[in-house]
Formats: C-alpha cells, structure tokens, sequence
C-alpha cells in the first residue's frame, strides 16, 4: 500500500515536472517567434486534455433565465440533518401555520380582547333589561306626643308597622324610566284617633319620567351601545392586524431558517473544497508550494470555519425564534438536542400585482383604514351626543297610584279594593338649564375638533397605506430582479472557479506564479460560496416581500385560508383555516377619482343614524357655532 501511495506520487511529480518543461518551452517559443512545438506523445497531463493548452467550459447558452438554470444542490442536503443533534423533526408552512393559529399566545391574547370588547356590547345592553325591586321590613314608632290631637290622650304614640312591596323599573331606549311598585302591609297604633285598628293596606303605583328635550331620543340613549359596537369593529380589526403581523413573523423565521440551513450547506462545501487544496498544496511541498501557501489556505480555512461557527450560532437562534412565535407546548418543550428542519420550496408565483390593483385592494382590506373608519363613526356620534345636551333639561313626569284599606290587618282583601275606586294622578313638567351652557357649548365644539381630527387621521392613513403598498410592491419587483441577477452572478462564479481550479491544476514552475494563481482560486472559491448564499437570500428576500405586499394589501389573511369568526355570533372568537383566495379572486371595489373626509363621513355615518350635518361647509359650520354661541 505504501509504494503505491510513492509510485502515484512520483507520477504526479513527474506530470508537474512536464508541465513546467512545457511552459518553458513555450515561453521561448514566445521569446523567439519560433512555431509552436508539439506535446510529447507520452506526457499525461493532470487535466483530462490531450494537450497542454487550458481547455476551458463551454459558455452557457442562455443567461436571462439563469434562475431556472440553477440547480439547487444544497436543498437535499438542507432537507436532512446539519447538527450534531440526536433528534431531528421535520415540518411545512402549513404546519407551522395551523400549530401558530392554535397555539401561539399572542394570538389567543387578541382574540380574547376582541372577545371583550364583544361583551362591553352585552353590558350596555343590558341596561335597558327591566330590573326587579323587592323589598321588605318591620318598623316600629315610639315618640311622646306634644299634642292631644295626636294619639287622643296617650303620651306615646306607638304604631308598629310591616311592609311588602315588590316590582320593576326599565329604561327605554328613549330615555324614559318606567317604576312600576305593589305595596302591601299591616299597621296599627295607640292613636284613638286611627280606625280602623289595626288596618291592612295595599297601594299600587306607577311612575314615568320621560325626557323631551336633552337626555332625549334613541341615539342618544343607545350611545354607550353604539359606542361599544362601535370598539368592537375597531378591536376586531385590531386583532387582524396582530394576527398578520404575528403570522409574517412566524413566517420570516421560517424562511430564514431555511436561508440559513442553506448557508451552511455551502459554507461547509466551501470548507471541504478549501481542505481539498489544502492537501495538494501539502502534497506540493518539495515541488512548488512554500510555507507561505500552505499558511494562507490554513488561514482561508480557519476564518471560513469562522463563518461556519457563527452560521450554526444564528441557525439555533432562528430555532428558538420560531419556537417561541409558533407557541407550541410540543415544540417549546424542545431543547437545543433538537434539530429543526423546515421543508421549504422557494417557489415564486408567476402572476404579477398591478400598482392600482393593489392600492384599491389595500384601500378596502386594510385593517387601519377600517378601525380609522370606525374611529371617525365614534367621532360623529360624539357630535350628537353633544348637540343633545346642549338643548334644555325638559321632563316629563307621570306619577298614578290606587290603594286600599281593609281593618284587622287583611291586606288581600285591601289588595282587591285597590282596583275598585278610580287612581290617583299627577302629571309635571320639570324644566333645568344652566346659565350661559358654557360647559354643553365646549363639549361640541370639542367633539367638532375630534371629528375633524379623526377625518384628518383616516386621510393620514390612506396615504399611509399607499405609500406602504407602493413601497411593498417596488421591493418586491426589486428582489426578483435581484432574484435573476444573483442567479446570472452564481452562473459567473461557478464558472469562474472551474477556470481558476483548471489553471492552478496545469499550472507548474516556480512559487511565484503558483502563490498568485492558488490565491485567486481561494477567492474565487470564496466568491462562488458567497453568490450562492446570496442567491438563497435573494429567493427568500422574494418571498417575504410578497408575504409582506400581502400584508401591506391587507389580504394576507384571505390569501393564507385564515378566517376569524364568531360562531353562533357570540363573543368567542374562532381562528378558522379556509381554502385559501387567491389574489386575482378578491374582489376589486370601484375606484374612486378623490377622496374627500366629508363624503366619507356621511356614507359611513349616515348609514347607521349616528350624526346629521347640518351643513359641509366650513362657512355655515363657523355660523353655526356662532349661532350656539
């Protein structure tokens, strides 16, 4: 075994040495213009070439499709496992999205705020539930007399008393308060005076108070409900939006998982090429490598080993990462002893998003702009509100009784002579207003300002999000060029490294010429490895751009099969998984040519009942403060 090891590198030296006899020859043919002289019939050159002459690879036919040229060897090896783990457990985005919507906390912290805000609804609701009023007590009067008119003669008057009485009182949605109360009861004294002795009474009576002018009408009534449901929709709105930005995270660190999965695959390709020369240069020792060859590869592999490290550093945090944003008790319970291996397939759609296509969709899917909507709803109800207290205190009041009186305390028979004689009436008009209405004046023309303040943050926010799909769909455009241009870079690197590993492989002489070309392989090998990973990172920077066009659009939940709902339209709020849109599908609104608050304002508001302009002018909005004033 061992001569064979001598007799191979003895023939290895000996094509070195005919090499160099070659490349000399050749120089002096160049030095003296003589012709070219034929390559021995017996040399064997290092190459698979039948001359000395650097046969180089054939160029590429076609670049301009380089991506679908480029053959990702590294996805089997990312596909298995690169760490030194005992376990390793594989899964899809789709699986990581259905365990992210059922698991994570983030999501089911939203959904139960959302859930709350559904249930204030119930809570203003229910003040217009009648409620039920009993009550019952003993009592007893001991006081002296000053007065013989009093008892009729006894110093004390003493009376014992015992009273039941039950019933109801509601609040309509108009402001009325209806008391509705049955008295029953027992009663007797020392008086001489009191006949009959004892007695039992029975009284029904029945009270309505019904505002007519401020605290009147049904808006204003229901205001708390309104501006409840009102929070509803912008919580609602408020949880897609977490839901999104939760699940774009989840979905980057996936992604990113696999780009550095990927990166290491080629870091540690570059390492084993580099040990590769590593030992010919070794090899090379007594021919035509110095110490100061054999130190710069050590020293090109030590810092590629370097990268390596710190590749496997950010792999295990991309790990946590996504345990942490997935939620799952199975995957936190995992250790650093597990590897996790994302099966991913950086395929990019071919369809191609129109700029006005996405702003409309934006425009009407959007959760900002649908709880800015809201806002400004919240912001014309607070104008009416305020215009209805700014009018007089006016009420109404009704109060109506019937009673009976039964001796020897027999309240039931009292109970039915009550309804045997006609009722007793009153009927007021109670009437309030603070002088000058400073306070009533200020609260409108504060819920005026807020009105005007929430139409100016819905304009911001439509601006906002053009600018945000705008800039989403000029990085996504950005990053598949980018996606091309990398694959057209790699095809160069590859390329080149082939050439420089072909001319160091023939090349033979002294150090110098040798250290210059082993130095250019070195790099061209590093720059190989570094168009490789930025090929990676440009088709995952192009997936995540169109996760976050989606987002920018609003339609990442549509697009993805994620639905929120409310089943049985209770408060508990269910994360479903759907067949998923795609995006040609979403429906298109019809494009407006401006958009003006005011406008907006009345379609929204208007609708519902919650605000009436009384003018959209600025001029009559000024007169008609002046007017208030």
């Amino acid at each position: 075994m061992h001569s064979q090891v001598l007799r191979a590198e003895e023939t290895s030296f000996q094509q070195f040495l005919d090499n160099a006899a070659r490349n000399m020859a050749e120089a002096d043919r160049r030095d003296s213009l003589q012709p070219e002289t034929p390559p021995a019939a017996h040399s064997t050159p290092l190459s698979s070439s039948t001359n000395d002459t650097l046969v180089l690879p054939p160029e590429p036919s076609e670049v301009t499709t380089a991506v679908d040229t480029i053959a990702p060897w590294w996805e089997s090896i990312a596909f298995s496992g690169l760490l030194q783990t005992p376990e390793q457990v594989s899964f899809d985005l789709p699986t990581v999205l259905t365990d992210t919507l059922e698991t994570s906390p983030r999501i089911s912290s939203v959904s139960r705020r959302t859930s709350i805000a559904y249930e204030k609804i119930v809570q203003q609701n229910a003040v217009f539930d009648p409620t039920l009023l009993l009550e019952g007590g003993y009592g007893r009067v001991n006081d002296p007399v000053g007065s013989t008119l009093t008892t009729g003669g006894p110093d004390r008057l003493i009376q014992n008393s015992v009273i039941a009485s039950g019933g109801f009182r509601k609040l309509t949605r108009r402001g009325a308060v209806v008391d509705l109360t049955q008295e029953l009861g027992t009663l007797d004294s020392n008086s001489l005076f009191f006949e009959p002795n004892p007695q039992g009474n029975s009284r029904v009576s029945l009270s309505i108070t019904q505002p007519l002018l401020a605290t009147s009408g049904e808006v204003y009534n229901t205001r708390l409900v309104t501006q409840a449901s009102i929070d509803s929709r912008i919580a609602w709105q408020e949880m897609r939006s977490e839901v999104e930005a939760h699940l774009v995270d989840t979905f980057q660190a996936f992604w990113r998982l696999y780009e550095r999965r990927c990166h290491l695959v080629q870091q540690r390709s570059l390492i084993e090429r580099g040990e590769q020369i590593a030992r010919i240069v070794d090899g090379r020792a007594d021919l035509d490598s110095g110490p100061l060859q054999r130190i710069k590869v050590q020293r090109r592999l030590a810092n590629d080993r370097d990268r390596q490290i710190e590749i496997e550093a950010e792999l295990q945090r991309l790990q946590v990462r996504l345990r942490t944003l997935v939620g799952s008790p199975e995957l936190t319970a995992l250790n650093q002893s597990v590897e996790m291996i994302p099966l991913a397939n950086p395929a990019i759609p071919k369809d191609e998003i129109a700029l006005k296509d996405a702003i409309v969709r934006g425009l009407e899917y959007r959760p900002d702009i649908q709880a800015a909507t809201q806002e400004l709803a919240a912001a014309g109800l607070g104008i009416n509100v305020t215009r209805n207290e700014l009018k007089p205190q006016l009420d109404a009041v009704f109060d109506a009784y019937l009673s009976g009186l039964r001796g020897n305390n027999r309240f039931f028979q009292a109970f039915g002579d009550q309804f045997t004689e006609g009722p007793g009436l009153t009927a007021t008009l109670q009437y309030s207003l603070p002088y000058g209405r400073r306070a009533a004046r200020s609260r409108v023309r504060e819920a005026r300002y807020r009105y005007q303040q929430r139409s100016e943050e819905l304009r911001q926010s439509l601006l906002v999000a053009r600018r945000e799909i705008e800039t989403a769909l000029i990085q996504a455009n950005a990053n598949f060029q980018l996606r091309e241009s990398k694959a057209i870079t790699l095809q160069a690197a590859i390329r080149e490294e082939e050439i420089a590993m072909r001319r160091w492989e023939l090349l033979a002489g002294d150090g110098g010429p040798t250290a210059l070309v082993l130095e250019d392989l070195l790099e061209t090998q590093k720059r190989r490895t570094e168009s490789e990973q930025l090929f990676v990172t440009a088709q995952v920077s192009s997936i995540i751009s169109l996760i976050e066009l989606q987002k920018a659009m609003g339609t990442l939940l549509m697009t993805e099969g994620v639905e929120p709902c409310r089943p049985g339209n209770t408060s508990e709020i269910e994360i479903l998984q759907i067949e998923p849109v795609e995006i040609d599908q979403l429906h298109a609104p019809a494009q407006t040519n401006q958009w003006s608050p005011q406008v907006v304002g009345e379609s929204l508001i208007g609708e519902v009942g919650l605000i009436e302009f009384e003018d959209s002018s600025s001029g009559d909005a000024a007169s008609t403060l002046e007017r208030m004033e």
